[in-house]
């Protein structure tokens, strides 16, 4: 990746940050399962640009030391067979991510997970990150980055409650926002991703399957799922 394509963890947007702000460049619109975006009135798949926010934190955050990212084998099916995993392994380099945003939380949650074993997959950091289930995993991992904007004051964020129980929070972009974020390309974060999955592309597949493992493990089950003894 030539100098000026590098990510800047210095930077007030973070890379998963400028995906969630130009979501119309990383993800499409399909048939069923689409959010709106922030910018503009499209709306695109929700599911591709939360895989795209996932990959391009954990990604960006290797790309500049915080993480080393290592692929090992695992027994499975009762050790007849091994299949391979994606570990995390922090290597407490100085954080200079923006306070909240996806990137300073991988982490910081990679480091707890240090102190208490040697590593860490990548769906533990995903799964713990998202903090609760939900009926959509996907739509909160959008939500939880619009969260860190709004506590550096980058969005706006309000609260409607119906029937004096259920509360709702919105997100609005600010003109101010959106002029910052005109400032910084998306370029470096689209070569990161395309780097890795045309070069990588171990590497490229295990992220896109321990994303999809986490969402798994944080969807709720409705009563039909549910097994009852």
């Amino acid at each position: 990746m030539s100098d000026d394509l590098k990510i800047d963890p210095t930077n007030p947007i973070s890379p998963s940050e400028l995906i969630l702000l130009n979501g119309d460049q990383f993800a499409q619109k399909v048939m069923l399962g689409n959010v709106q975006l922030m910018h503009s009135e499209a709306s695109v798949s929700v599911s591709q640009l939360g895989e795209a926010i996932l990959a391009a934190a954990v990604l960006a955050v290797e790309s500049v030391g915080n993480l080393q990212l290592d692929v090992r084998s695992e027994k499975a099916m009762f050790g007849l067979r091994k299949v391979k995993s994606l570990f995390v392994k922090p290597t407490f380099q100085p954080n200079y991510w923006p306070d909240y945003c996806l990137e300073a939380q991988l982490i910081q949650i990679g480091e707890r997970l240090d102190r208490e074993e040697e590593s860490a997959k990548f769906s533990d950091l995903i799964y713990i990150w998202l903090r609760q289930d939900s009926s959509s995993p996907w739509q909160s991992t959008i939500e939880m980055v619009q969260s860190g904007l709004a506590e550096r004051g980058l969005l706006e964020k309000s609260e409607t409650t119906k029937l004096k129980v259920f509360t709702t929070i919105n997100y609005s972009l600010p003109e101010t926002t959106v002029a910052l974020a005109e400032e910084y390309s998306v370029d470096p974060v689209r070569e990161l991703l395309k780097n890795c999955e045309n070069n990588r592309k171990e590497i490229w597949d295990l992220i896109k399957k321990e994303n999809k493992k986490a969402i798994k493990q944080r969807t709720e089950q409705s009563d039909m799922d549910m097994d009852f003894d």
